[in-house]
């Protein structure tokens, strides 16, 4: 009885290892998930980890606990540990991807989502995902090409025909978004988001009755959704039924009394009606949600003025008018930048500087125009300026690629190769096809003394553009080992 006993015991210990509790507490959390439960799985799935730190399952699935609580840039290393222990699972790849979109980070969300679609081509939702986020970073012809695909993989996604129509209304193809709005709610006409978003298509258009009929039969079958009220009572006062328009406005405030435009349009619907005090209180309200917005201060002007409050009216006008000259920078914005960058093409750096500069005093946290700013700098070879610059761009754009080749050339000029290094091999992540990355990052291995994987850069480099003379005489330059002649990025 007592040998018995300890070779229970025994058996016990065998089996409760770290790696069989983990098992355990994987389990566990897994049915977590299943229930709804994240929180509770995500401790389960750290437990896992710390008992066995090896098992990969634990690592991906506390990831995903994360990632369904919202919580995805904590998700991202231990997606990013799943993905380089399992580079072949096109799953762990997309649910990087998934995190990388949504912290803001297109293209490394491209990078991702690209490697799930080579692991798995078949798959038509990643081909989805993957036009989505090339939509997303601007690739918007690679974008399309995705997203055609994947309708060809499954002609009846009704997923992919959205992300389709959305991505003609990006490009202001408004009749074939329509097509495909149409198209993908013959497929399921159960999707609220694609009947809201084809009503904003109709009511641009002026059909206002078309747009009222989609807004209905989404609000049919989302009841309680304050935006889609306010849509609807939009379309009502655009088509000049203020009363029914001011009830469904109501309505939306009654549910989200922070939706500014619902405040702003019950003003106009109220004022319709010849209710100047009732209009004055959503229109306060607006301004208060909107400050930023021009029409509703000139809107509260008007409405200040129809009431007698010729002061309070004035200063309202005054705030409308400082708005909209503010509005109105953005084509003169766009117009300086615009000339800096054509100065750069004419070899007149100073005066492109210059001129960029004109366009940053106008708007300091404009991304574009301090992207121009930090190439100017560049162009006029002020690198230790166009460093800090790109620096900057890149604290909030953290995965442009664009900024990532910018930044290793400036690198390379101030000699500091390593970083060169760095700096064009993460653009060479971002931007895999891109010759020029290719080319910069051969060179700048070379200074820094690596020459075997510089040589595969270049030939690289060559490959993707054959007929770029430079690229061949970097490649002819480094096969004879530097005689007589100098690489160049």
């Amino acid at each position: 009885m007592t040998h018995r006993l300890i070779l229970l015991a025994t058996l016990v210990l065998w089996q409760v290892t770290p790696a069989y509790r983990a098992r355990q507490l994987i389990a566990e959390g897994a049915g977590l998930i299943s229930q709804g439960r994240f929180t509770e799985a995500e401790a389960k799935f750290r437990d896992a980890v710390q008992a066995n730190p090896a098992d990969i399952d634990a690592v991906v699935n506390l990831g995903v606990a994360l990632f369904r609580q919202g919580k995805f840039g904590e998700s991202i290393p231990f997606f990013q540990q799943g993905a380089s222990q399992r580079p072949q699972d096109p799953a762990v790849h997309n649910d990087l991807a998934q995190a990388y979109i949504r912290t803001g980070r297109p293209h490394d969300a491209v990078v991702e989502m690209a490697r799930a679609c080579d692991l798995d081509p078949g798959n038509a939702s990643y081909h989805r995902y993957l036009g989505d986020m090339m939509s997303e970073a601007g690739q918007r012809e690679a974008a399309e090409k995705q997203l055609r695909l994947a309708l060809k993989l499954d002609p009846k996604s009704a997923d992919a025909s959205l992300s389709l129509a959305r991505l003609y209304i990006k490009e202001d193809r408004k009749s074939d978004a329509g097509r495909l709005y149409h198209a993908s709610l013959e497929l399921n006409p159960r999707q609220v988001d694609a009947r809201r978003e084809l009503g904003e298509l109709c009511s641009t258009e002026g059909n206002y009755r078309s747009a009222q009929t989609e807004f209905r039969s989404a609000l049919a079958l989302d009841p309680g959704n304050a935006v889609l009220h306010q849509d609807l009572g939009s379309a009502l006062l655009k088509a000049g039924e203020p009363e029914p328009a001011a009830s469904e406005l109501r309505t939306a405030i009654r549910l989200d009394p922070s939706l500014g435009p619902a405040h702003r349009d019950l003003g106009l619907a109220l004022r319709d009606q010849g209710n100047v005090e009732g209009a004055l209180q959503a229109f306060h309200r607006a301004a208060e949600l909107l400050p930023a917005d021009s029409s509703v201060h000139y809107m509260l002007s008007q409405t200040l003025r129809r009431a007698g409050k010729a002061q309070d009216a004035a200063a309202e006008a005054t705030i409308a008018e400082q708005l909209s000259r503010k509005e109105k920078q953005a084509p003169l914005i766009a117009a300086y930048a615009n000339e800096g960058l054509f100065l750069i093409d004419k070899g007149r750096p100073q005066e492109a500087l210059a001129k960029i500069k004109q366009a940053l005093d106008l708007d300091p946290s404009n991304p574009s125009t301090q992207f121009d700013y930090a190439l100017a700098l560049r162009h006029a070879g002020r690198y230790d300026e166009s460093i800090v610059a790109w620096q900057k761009v890149l604290l909030k754009q953290p995965d442009l690629p664009g900024a990532y080749y910018q930044l290793g050339y400036d690198y390379f000029e101030k000699g500091r190769y390593a970083e060169a290094v760095a700096s064009f091999t993460r653009a060479a992540q971002l931007y895999p096809g891109n010759a020029d990355v290719h080319n910069g990052l051969g060179v700048a291995l070379e200074r820094s003394g690596d020459s075997p994987h510089a040589a595969e850069q270049i030939e690289l480099a060559q490959k993707l553009a054959p007929r770029n003379l430079q690229y061949q005489r970097n490649l002819d330059c480094i096969r004879r080992q530097l005689a007589g002649c100098t690489l160049r990025p």
